[in-house]
This record gives structure tokens, sequence and C-alpha cells, in this order.
């Protein structure tokens, strides 16, 4: 009977625990608002209403995934910008803090910001996340220890999965990847590469594509074997839409003409191509969630949506594309070129 008791009570405080991290990232740093209000819907819900000036030599800017806010780094600030209104919101940190690298969520009005604390010879980091509806800040966990010159480089997170990973570049061109869950457990990621590029998740499972930039190979982790396409001797990982397709690109001299894609599955891949007319650098290149390929010139200031051959004229200087268009700064201030 105590045995019974015993094992009843360890059942229960697992249940317990295993609801407290669901709350949390449901409620916090990967949820949806749960404050509701009806409102009616106009044609001009992604345009900037407010003039919007972003600082000379602002670095690391950003945009929100529907293009409400704007974010950039100034003076050791990070800055939010709501476009619409052209409120500024300035986001806190501890003194001694600086913003290694932060990351807005792909479907909500969230980002996650990896802090790093200098001491000595080595750096520490943690993990954080704001909300700017909610203007709340919070950590959700520490990262690692690292050496002063280490810095986070990229975040990948996928709120159907609640898994994040984290990128940190270390001295001579050495990455480490660590894996985050909803319980905020980390463990660092056993990757078949030292040096490695882009990283992409995938959003369905608990799988991440990385570049081996050594061999010129891309994995996916709990794979031996890399991804291969026949006569590309140089893949180069460009993106992992909402379907889990992986965007690869047929790199020769450093630019890419060809792009290959396909459904990450049980069985072997079978890539589709697809003709971008022209060699264009992998930066260059934008996929959207959904699919869509786009292309940027820089010196024209035209994105091209490869599937349909529209272009879109954007003024000024090309910030990113957004689920509705593109941002721009034209003379410093913030313009968006909707997509029609």
């Amino acid at each position: 009977m105590k045995i019974f008791k015993r094992i009843l009570l360890w059942s229960a405080f697992s249940i317990v625990l295993q609801l407290s991290g669901l709350f949390y990232v449901n409620n916090y740093f990967l949820s949806y608002n749960s404050d509701f209000k009806i409102q009616k819907v106009t044609s001009d819900n992604n345009k900037t209403n407010a003039e919007v000036t972003v600082p000379e030599g602002a670095t690391d800017i950003n945009v929100s995934y529907n293009g409400r806010y704007i974010s950039y780094y100034d003076n050791d600030k990070l800055k939010v910008i709501n476009t619409k209104t052209g409120k500024d919101t300035t986001v806190e940190f501890n003194s001694g803090v600086k913003v290694s690298y932060y990351k807005w969520l792909s479907d909500r009005n969230r980002m996650l910001i990896a802090e790093k604390y200098s001491s000595g010879s080595e750096s520490k980091f943690e993990l954080a996340y704001y909300d700017v509806d909610k203007d709340t800040k919070d950590k959700i966990t520490d990262l690692t220890w690292a050496d002063k010159k280490a810095e986070v480089t990229e975040i990948q997170a996928s709120p159907l999965t609640n898994i994040i990973y984290i990128k940190i570049s270390l001295s001579g061109n050495r990455n480490s990847i660590y894996w985050i869950n909803i319980m905020k457990e980390m463990t660092k990621v056993d990757t078949r590469a030292y040096v490695i590029g882009n990283i992409r998740l995938v959003p369905h499972e608990d799988k991440l594509v990385y570049e081996d930039l050594t061999y010129n190979k891309i994995y996916v982790t709990k794979e031996n074997n890399p991804l291969t396409i026949s006569g590309v001797l140089k893949p180069g990982l460009i993106a992992v839409d909402n379907n889990d397709n992986v965007y690869i690109g047929d790199t020769a001299n450093d630019k890419i003409s060809k792009i290959y894609y396909g459904a990450l599955g049980k069985d072997k891949i079978s890539f589709k191509e697809v003709t971008l007319g022209s060699e264009v650098e992998k930066n260059d290149i934008h996929v959207s969630s959904d699919g869509k390929i786009y292309v940027n010139d820089n010196f024209k200031g035209i994105v091209k949506d490869i599937t349909s051959g529209k272009e879109y004229i954007y003024p000024g200087t090309f910030v990113q594309i957004y689920e509705g268009g593109i941002v721009s700064l034209s003379e410093n201030k913030v313009i968006k070129t909707e997509f029609k």
C-alpha cells in the first residue's frame, strides 16, 4: 500500500511539473496574448501611419513578422518603435548587460534576446524574452559561459514544438549550438561540424538543418548523412518554410543561380528545381513562411517574386521582407511597400 501511495505521489508531482512548464511557455515567451478585442479590419493595416526615423549609425535593424514594429540597437540601447503610432520604447537591461543577439518570433510581436555579461576573460549568456504589446521582459534561462569574444549569432524558435536553438560563435571560427525545451532544459547539440554557417529549424519536428562550412555540406540533426543533391558541389542553406520544405542554393563563385527545395521526412527528399534567371548573393534570397521565393536587387531597389515574376519597387535601402511587404529606409525614414 505504501509503494502504491509513493507511485501515486510521484506521478502527481510529475504531472504538476509538466503542466507548470506548459503554462509558462503558453503564457509567456512563446504564447499568444490572451486579451481579445473586436475591431474593424481596414485595408491599410500594414501601412506606416506614423513618420518613423531610424538614427544614423543604428545597427541590427529588424522588423516584426507583421511589420507593426521596427527595432534597432543604438548607443547600447535596444529600441522598439510602433510604426502605426510612432510610440518609442526602450527595452531595459541590468547594468553591464549588452545585447549579443535578438530575434523577433515568426508569428507574434515578441522577441527573444541573448544577453551578454562580461567578466574578466569570460562571458556569460542568458536568454530572455520581450513582449512588445505587454511591455514586459523576463529571463528564460541561463545559456553558458564562453570566451570574452564569443557572441550569439543565431536563434531559431518554433512555437509549434516549443523548441529553441541557440548558435554561439566562439574564437577560432568554432560554433556551438544549444537546445532548449519548454521545461527550460538545455543541452549542447551534437553536430557533425565545428564551423557552422546558417541554421534553420524544422517547424513541425524537433530537427535543425545546418551548414558545415569546412566541407561544404548540409546536415540535419539526428541524421548521420548529409543532404545531397545530384550535381550540387557547394550547397548553401537558405530557408525552411512552414511546410517543412528545405531550400538549398547551388553555390558557385559565392553566388546562386538555382534553388532546390523539398520536404524533410522519413523518405529520401525529392528536390524540385527553381531557376533564378541570374546569379545572386545568398543574402538577397528570401523565402516566405508559405514558400514564396523573393530576390532583392539592392542596386535597382526591386524585389522580384520568382514564381509570379512580379516586381516590387521600393525607395531607399532594403531592410527586410515581412509577411505583407517590404520595409526600407529612405533618408532614415521607415517606408513600407506592400505586396499586392
